[in-house]
């Protein structure tokens, strides 16, 4: 299994600056409309999501007769798997066809759940290029998520003029309103503004998980504090953060801050 790069601060930069939008923006639309994690727990493999009913319409429904629980005229959740049982469904239909483009197409992919048919919006010349990027990191997930909004003007401007409503109803479609999308992406924007407010006068940075990757894998080869470098801030990161503090003749907060980062050679300086 490959090392999983998550999330840092500066992939949210990238992403603010080229929309041209404030980092809260891309936080926001992160904690709504991302499944948290661009892979499944504990292994190297992007979040997909099967959709048969795509697969029946890009190999014209050859298929729907011998292989209804792949291919089918209309959406239904009823032959979900989830997880890597999606892998499962998605290899299977590779299996059925000559070339594996219409089956990678009919998924959707990492982060964001970009259907593999709109690799070109996401600003890639072919699927497999768009599902190995998606494979990548995090990182690439967000960065063709850019791609997928900046392809669209209208969308990007309502982004940039965070016009939640609007903005929900191109990308989450007109059944936005029920999941309350524009609702929750107002909120998690006021949120993400609040905590970066908060990190500027505080003493302590709340850090994104690409970071708190880092930051562990710091941590093991300074004090050997044997840490699972999955990028969350638990309590025996925290520990292991205090541990190394004592060491250094710094107050023992077990939090992160600037001192703290700088003498484990982490570069937290995207935070500024």
């Amino acid at each position: 299994m490959y090392p999983v790069a998550y999330l840092t601060r500066e992939d949210q930069l990238a992403a603010a600056e080229r929309l041209g939008v404030d980092i809260a923006v891309i936080k926001a639309v992160t904690a709504v409309e991302a499944r948290g994690t661009g892979y499944i727990r504990n292994t190297d493999m992007p979040w997909i999501l099967f959709e048969g009913h795509w697969f029946h319409r890009l190999t014209r429904g050859v298929y729907t007769d011998r292989y209804p629980h792949l291919s089918y005229p209309t959406w239904t959740k009823k032959f979900y798997k989830g997880g890597r049982g999606e892998y499962d469904r998605l290899i299977e239909a590779i299996g059925l066809c000559d070339e594996p483009d219409p089956a990678l197409k009919s998924a959707s992919w990492g982060l964001f759940q970009i259907m593999g048919f709109n690799h070109e919006l996401a600003g890639f010349p072919d699927v497999r290029r768009f599902v190995n990027a998606m494979a990548t990191s995090e990182g690439a997930q967000l960065d063709a998520f850019v791609s997928f909004v900046l392809a669209q003007p209208v969308m990007a401007e309502h982004l940039r003029e965070k016009r939640w409503a609007e903005f929900a109803k191109r990308y989450n479609g007109p059944g936005y309103q029920q999941n309350q999308y524009d609702t929750k992406l107002a909120a998690e924007f006021t949120r993400a503004r609040q905590q970066m407010t908060e990190a500027v006068i505080g003493e302590s940075l709340a850090i994104e998980r690409g970071d708190t990757a880092a930051l562990q894998s710091a941590l093991n080869v300074a004090i050997g504090a044997n840490l699972v470098t999955d990028g969350w801030m638990g309590a025996k990161t925290k520990d292991a953060i205090a541990l190394f503090q004592r060491r250094e003749g710094l107050p023992d907060t077990g939090a992160v801050d600037p001192e703290t980062a700088s003498r484990l050679g982490v570069d937290l300086s995207a935070y500024g």
